[in-house]
């Protein structure tokens, strides 16, 4: 999921079900399928409901999780969307001349300051806020892909599912990476609820409704995000289906 250009994305497993297993069950499914991210679907009275599990626990919500659902929801019922119903909201995924939009909640940061935990980690922060997320915006793309991280600090975060580090790219997009080891993810491939954090911020600070957005991991991940009415952002990404 978010390949693009020389970027291989990030995958996940997605299991339709006829009906919910125990969070044990579908725990146990999610580490043997050994990805980062399992997301499980049901249909019920026509409607289609998600979860997503990483190898730590259930995520709260999942962009290449949900990606890659849709993804294969759309090609094995011949839609041209599909809406999924989950315990945090709605996530809606079309498919559209080969690509694949995703709607996103918008999220509004609160600022505050590093943690003292990892305060020599980011002795260069440009500005900190919160969503779900602790997000630490640097001066450079450089001083992005530079960063030290440290599971074990990031671990003692408080409340925050992930720490982003992120920094402008010119006029028109924005670089991260993500680090979520509260749920066995040290450094994440390609991130879509990420953006949920960011692209709100980065409209604003760039003047833009709409973005480019390189995630600077090991294998990359490519995104599009767009501002539209309401609480909502848009991700437009690529997706790749392996069917086993």
């Amino acid at each position: 999921m978010f390949g693009g250009e020389s970027a291989s994305g990030n995958p996940c497993g997605v299991l339709e079900l006829d009906s919910w297993l125990s969070d044990e069950d579908l725990q146990k499914i999610t580490c043997e399928a050994g990805l980062p991210v399992t997301s499980f679907v049901i249909k019920i009275n026509g409607q289609f409901h998600i979860r997503w599990f990483a190898l730590d626990g259930e995520i709260n919500l999942c962009g290449h999780g949900s990606l890659g659902a849709g993804a294969a929801i759309i090609s094995k019922y011949k839609l041209d969307s599909v809406l999924f119903s989950s315990k945090h909201g709605d996530v809606s995924i079309a498919k559209k001349n080969g690509a694949y939009t995703l709607e996103m909640p918008s999220w509004k940061g609160e600022t505050c300051v590093v943690p003292p935990e990892i305060a020599d980690l980011a002795v260069d922060a440009i500005e900190v806020f919160s969503t779900r997320d602790l997000v630490i915006v640097l001066p450079s793309i450089e001083s992005v892909r530079d960063f030290k991280p440290d599971d074990m600090r990031f671990k003692q975060l408080g409340n925050y599912h992930a720490l982003i580090v992120t920094a402008a790219s010119g006029e028109n997009g924005y670089v991260l990476r993500y680090f979520a080891p509260k749920i066995g993810i040290s450094e994440d491939l390609a991130t879509g609820s990420a953006q949920c954090s960011l692209a709100p911020y980065w409209f604003d600070r760039l003047d833009s409704d709409s973005l480019q957005v390189h995630q600077l991991s090991s294998s990359g991940g490519y995104f599009g995000v767009r501002r539209i009415l309401g609480d909502s952002i848009v991700l437009s990404a690529n997706a790749k289906l392996r069917k086993k």
